[in-house]
């Protein structure tokens, strides 16, 4: 684990940040690594830290006491987790674990809230963000009551796309299925179907678990209005 150095942040919220309030969080940012499954936040209890994600993918989770659950967000690259912090709670009500691993800035959450105190814009930006968020949450709620599962489908590849730096999604036919809340041989019998267009690569026995996009214009005509402005980050991609 390394403090933040003076570069600027792969992290897009981050870098937006003016200089007198990066200044406020920059103390207490620390560099760690995302491994694969790992929880960030977990639903009902209190939140220690919040992350900035530099590279990566993090998967917000819905789920019920009986044990159904469903992805209901993804944050990258392009924001923290988790936005609760900013309305003065400590415990979140979602589940938020990485999808898949890469590096954050990790921050203590009494860290965070001093901040917002000291600043009303570092609070209007990280407030804006979380604007964002939920209207990424409520495109989901709509995906899911109004399109096919392959719209619903090509719409997390996309969005997955969006904050990934190549073409290889990790992603395996099990975490669709949560995605999606969908059964995992719908799944399995939509991603042939896109294999076979030509939208993306067929599966090879040595890379199981890896998703490559090979027509992305393809993928976006499918999804149709599944993939909307709220999820469409395509023009801010790393490269």
């Amino acid at each position: 684990m390394d403090s933040i150095d003076t570069t600027i942040p792969r992290n897009q919220l981050l870098a937006s940040l003016l200089s007198q309030d990066f200044a406020l969080l920059k103390p207490h940012l620390i560099h760690v690594e995302l491994l694969r499954r790992q929880v960030l936040i977990e639903r009902g209890e209190a939140m220690q830290y919040c992350w900035f994600i530099e590279a990566g993918i993090a998967s917000i989770v819905a789920g019920t006491v009986r044990g159904d659950q469903t992805d209901v967000g993804l944050v990258g690259w392009d924001g923290m987790v988790d936005v609760a912090v900013l309305h003065t709670l400590n415990q979140s009500l979602l589940r938020v674990f990485v999808q898949s691993p890469g590096q954050a800035y990790r921050i203590p959450t009494a860290a965070i809230q001093g901040a917002l105190q000291q600043s009303e814009t570092l609070r209007g930006t990280l407030l804006r963000y979380a604007h964002t968020l939920l209207v990424q949450v409520s495109s989901t709620t709509l995906a899911n009551a109004s399109c096919t599962v392959e719209e619903r489908l090509v719409r997390w590849l996309l969005m997955y796309h969006d904050r990934s730096t190549g073409d290889d999604l990790l992603m395996t036919h099990e975490v669709l299925a949560l995605m999606l809340n969908v059964r995992r041989a719908g799944i399995t019998l939509t991603l042939k179907a896109l294999q076979v267009a030509k939208l993306l690569a067929k599966l090879l026995a040595n890379r199981r678990g890896v998703i490559t996009i090979t027509d992305r214009d393809g993928l976006e005509r499918i999804a149709g209005d599944a993939y909307g402005p709220a999820e469409r980050l395509a023009a801010h991609r790393l490269t």
